[in-house]
């Protein structure tokens, strides 16, 4: 695969699996000198020229090598808590609590020194500045039981002390260097997104409810008004929503409206953010890619395949027989036809039939370099409303769909309408030519994209053996400390 579907497929991989962003995977395939590389990552990429190809196990190594830099990262934050806490040589068993929390302050809140401050310093102010603190506390409590009972670090220790004793070790005197406690902070990084998962949720119902036309849009209107009464998630600025491309301002007839999809995956939403990572909220729109990509294998698919594949999906998750909008059929016809009567699957345009066939679920996505849903205001007090913006736009007309009305049942007038941000630009992830399915002689290539997909979340485990290479350098650099916790 050449350097574009290896980004691809590396940042699938890893949202997929640990619910992370990695910054710069996600750069222009057809850049070939990125002006600032925004963090080593993208510099990696940038020095390969885009025709060059990898092979499956050089996409493994990039893995690891991504998994490594992540890792370092990590490793240095758990340094100056040691430093902190004046913490000299192993810890012992009652010793660790302490420094895993500290750990998990300063990672989870890296970009505010002023918060990091306050949670160490003042009882009782973590529950207020970390949602679910106590839950957390359970996360990290599980976090060493785990390193406990799959390690078998201490199993010999123990062996011995029955052996001279006569009895049980005490686990208080069992001790833990800095490396146990990385492994232990890793995995608690590494699960961090399941966990964060039930916020992404709840975030996701509220708007879910406010969209009564059922578009996965809600009117900029009902977004602020939540804010005024009381939900803060709701508080971004219309200049910062559409910065983030969390705003569909294409009908006039609606105004404004927040892209469900698009602001859960922004940056508004991201509960770590690091210089070379995110911690995001998962698109649910992944488990569809799964089936379209299980059920063709292959990078491109015939229309009908497409219809029959979308109406199973949607007719197991609802109830009743779905009935395709006439304005969607003939957009993936279109798209076909531009492709000698198939559609490529991994491209730009099918992504965004998609959004229209799942509104609530597969992000709308925008023209490459127009939008950037991961990036951080310098001050994030400035990416938020004020009250006086937030009550004007809570005041504004909010005009509607018939409430609750499926693609399928709207009108003429409100299908066309409901299609208005359809922007007609082809994205690929590979500068690979899509030839005519007589010209067989790419299909074999960019197939391979789709297998590297399932094989790079298949070999979890071989990526984890590979990151225990530390001689691997070629992410060692100084690490840009803009970090950021919404």
């Amino acid at each position: 695969v050449d350097r574009g579907a290896l980004g691809y497929a590396l940042n699938r991989y890893f949202m997929k699996t640990y619910s992370l962003s990695v910054m710069g995977l996600e750069m222009d395939v057809n850049s070939t000198n990125p002006e600032d590389p925004i963090n080593d990552v993208a510099s990696f990429f940038a020095e390969m020229s885009p025709e060059r190809s990898f092979s499956f196990e050089e996409g493994v190594a990039t893995a690891a090598m991504i998994e490594e830099l992540i890792a370092g990262f990590e490793l240095e934050i758990l340094e100056d808590v040691y430093d902190k806490n004046e913490v000299q040589g192993a810890l012992k068993e009652n010793e660790l609590d302490p420094i895993m929390q500290s750990f998990a302050v300063n990672w989870i809140l890296h970009a505010d020194p002023g918060a990091v401050h306050m949670a160490e310093t003042k009882p009782g102010a973590l529950t207020s500045i970390i949602e679910d603190w106590p839950n957390l506390l359970e996360v990290l409590e599980g976090t060493r039981r785990n390193f406990r009972h799959f390690s078998g670090k201490f199993a010999k220790t123990a062996y011995k002390a029955r052996q001279v004793t006569g009895g049980i070790s005490n686990p208080l005197s069992e001790k833990y260097d800095i490396e146990d406690v990385h492994v232990m902070m890793r995995d608690f990084t590494r699960s961090f997104g399941n966990y964060s998962r039930s916020q992404c949720d709840s975030v996701r119902a509220k708007l879910t409810k406010m969209d009564t036309s059922n578009t996965g849009r809600v009117p900029l209107a009902t977004f602020h008004k939540a804010a005024l009464d009381g939900d803060w998630h709701f508080s971004e600025s219309l200049t910062y929503l559409r910065h983030l491309g969390a705003v569909d301002e294409s009908s006039a007839w609606h105004g404004p409206r927040v892209i469900i999809p698009n602001y859960i995956q922004s940056a508004s939403n991201c509960l770590v953010a690091a210089a070379d990572y995110r911690v995001c909220c998962q698109t649910q729109c992944e488990s569809y890619m799964d089936v379209f990509e299980a059920a063709v294998e292959g990078p491109t698919a015939e229309p009908d395949v497409i219809l029959a594949l979308t109406a199973k999906i949607i007719e197991e998750n609802s109830e009743g027989q779905f009935r395709f909008p006439s304005s969607l059929r003939q957009q993936l016809l279109k798209i076909s036809r531009a492709n000698h009567g198939r559609v490529p699957l991994h491209g730009r345009l099918f992504a965004q039939w998609l959004h229209y066939a799942f509104p609530s679920e597969c992000p709308f996505p925008h023209v490459s370099g127009s939008v950037d849903k991961y990036e951080l205001p310098p001050n994030f007090e400035r990416a938020l409303a004020s009250t006086t913006e937030m009550r004007k736009n809570a005041a504004a007309r909010v005009p509607s769909m018939k409430a609750g009305a499926r693609p399928q049942s709207r009108s003429n007038e409100e299908e066309s309408d409901w299609m208005t941000h359809w922007i007609h630009e082809e994205e690929l992830i590979s500068q690979i030519h899509l030839e005519a399915p007589w010209e067989t002689r790419a299909l074999p290539i960019l197939k391979n994209v789709v297998g590297a997909i399932f094989c790079l979340v298949a070999l979890r485990g071989l990526v984890y053996a590979f990151s225990g290479l530390r001689n691997v350098d070629v992410f060692r650099k100084p690490l840009d400390e803009k970090h950021h916790m919404i």
